[in-house]
């Protein structure tokens, strides 16, 4: 009887059906064929003061903001749940993209605009500029101001260096930080994976930017754990 009972159990779970919402995540999972394209468009106060973000455009109308991890680490109910905002819808008509965000106000963006771009993956016949930056930072009222460079330096196919100046000044004191690291890279298409020299190993998201029209990938402009860096040569 127990076997028969054990038996039974299995066969019932065996085949609970999976429903539309678990299906949709689980081809997100599964990679490039469920995935629209990548695209980076000009946020906080376009036209002045640029800056920009990455997304994804899947095929079943969502949209994310590509943060630090892999797209391939992005667990999607988790990440619906953690970080809503960078969650969104997005429709295609009569070329214009159209962005619904998590509180349902809509942007839209067009190719050739200004403000809407297609992001690539890298490939090994893209040469990597030598120096990468950004530059962040601000006023925070009162007289202080914080101002933090990221830099990374690609020696050859093989090793990197990066650093980080940042600093702080208020209207009676100023102080600043500057760290430094190296190691070893690869780069899998949207994924940058840094092999430091002391043992830890870290994976980002990664993009290529674009110029010209028609737009073409350009080694200008990198996103690094969804962060933009350009050229500092």
């Amino acid at each position: 009887m127990k076997k028969r009972l054990l038996i039974f159990v299995f066969f019932t779970i065996g085949v609970i059906p999976i429903t539309n919402s678990q299906q949709k995540e689980k081809d997100i999972r599964q990679g490039p064929l469920a995935i629209e394209g990548w695209f980076f468009r000009a946020i906080s106060g376009y036209p002045v003061s640029i800056t920009f973000e990455p997304l994804v455009l899947f095929k079943n109308g969502d949209y994310f903001e590509v943060g630090e991890e892999p797209l391939d680490e992005v667990e999607i109910g988790t990440s619906k749940q953690q970080k809503p905002k960078a969650w969104g819808k997005w429709q295609l008509k009569n070329g214009v993209y159209y962005l619904t965000n998590y509180k349902g106000k809509t942007v839209d963006y067009k190719l050739g605009s200004g403000n809407w771009f297609p992001a690539y993956a890298y490939h090994k016949s893209l040469p990597l500029k030598n120096v990468y930056k950004r530059t962040s930072g601000g006023d925070y009222g009162n007289g202080t101001h914080a101002l933090i460079i990221n830099k990374i330096s690609f020696l050859d196919n093989q090793y990197f260096e990066e650093g980080t100046n940042s600093g702080i000044s208020t209207p009676s004191s100023a102080a600043w930080k500057k760290s430094k690291n190296a190691g070893t890279y690869t780069i899998d298409e949207h994924t940058l994976t840094l092999r430091y020299n002391d043992g830890r190993e870290v994976r980002r998201s990664f993009a290529v930017g674009a110029s010209g029209s028609p737009a073409r990938p350009s080694m200008n402009m990198l996103f690094i754990g969804g962060d933009a860096f350009v050229d500092a040569d």
